[in-house]
């Protein structure tokens, strides 16, 4: 009923209620349980990085006084569980990780309904037929040429996982090609392809987005195939805007819309 009643109240004191309306529903979301999901089952390439990039999330995870839990075991994708974790990461997951329908349909309505998503490199090497997560995840793996140093351009300085970064960002790691890109992508970084040997994206080559989903919000980074980027500064400061940005820890404009099936 109060939920109700501040809605009405904004409604007829702004002059544009609908805004007003969703502003009001956003700031009654129910926190989020401070938890996250650490997910790097592989079905295809399985990176040897994997180690590195668990401790590193457990340790921003402490950081932020949120809890880990670490698997490789899909049935821990429904409701009931699911309802237990604020974020959900896909560490370098590859091929086909839900095998069944009811995983997958599960982790959709998790996070439509208010979850956070972070995909990390091999996540967009993943689920190539499962047509919801390949809108979700915003572009999938196109292949990608030797580890090699680039450069990074921040495209948006204002979000938790950019904020910290130079204009450019030069770092070493194995930079994916993208297909299927989608629209709705909100990016942050785009790599400078002639600053490098074997891209094929162009002028338009995203390396980091996000966008809302729903009620929930996705990131992804293409970084994180190496070893060490799990101990690199900048890079352990991108995850962990990021992890404050899904947890709504850190303040963001996206504006959650309704996601198409």
């Amino acid at each position: 009923m109060r939920h109700l009643l501040a809605l009405l109240a904004l409604a007829l004191a702004s002059p544009d209620p609908v805004s007003a309306v969703q502003a009001a529903d956003a700031a009654v979301q129910p926190a989020l349980p401070r938890r996250i999901l650490v997910f790097s089952r592989t079905a295809g390439f399985r990176h040897d990085s994997i180690p590195e990039g668990v401790k590193c999330l457990r340790e921003l995870a402490a950081a932020a006084k949120l809890e880990v839990e670490a698997t490789e075991d899909p049935a821990q994708f429904t409701p009931a569980n699911l309802a237990r974790f604020g974020v959900v990461v896909f560490l370098n997951t590859t091929g086909d990780v839900l095998p069944e329908r009811a995983q997958e349909e599960a982790f959709e309505r998790w996070l439509e309904g208010g979850g956070g998503f972070m995909g990390v490199h091999a996540a967009t090497d993943t689920e190539f037929k499962w047509p919801w997560f390949a809108r979700m995840v915003g572009g999938q793996f196109a292949g990608h040429p030797k580890i090699q140093p680039a450069d990074q351009v921040v495209v948006d300085r204002a979000h938790p996982a950019t904020a910290h970064l130079p204009e450019r960002w030069k770092r070493t790691d194995e930079w994916y090609n993208f297909k299927n890109l989608q629209a709705d992508n909100k990016v942050l970084l785009r790599l400078d392809e002639k600053t490098y040997q074997g891209g094929k994206n162009g002028d338009d080559h995203p390396s980091s987005w996000v966008k809302p989903v729903a009620k929930g919000r996705m990131f992804y980074t293409a970084g994180g195939h190496t070893k060490q980027s799990y101990s690199e500064p900048d890079f352990r400061q991108h995850l962990a805007g990021a992890l404050a940005w899904l947890m709504r820890d850190a303040p963001d404009a996206v504006t959650p819309s309704p996601a198409s099936r």
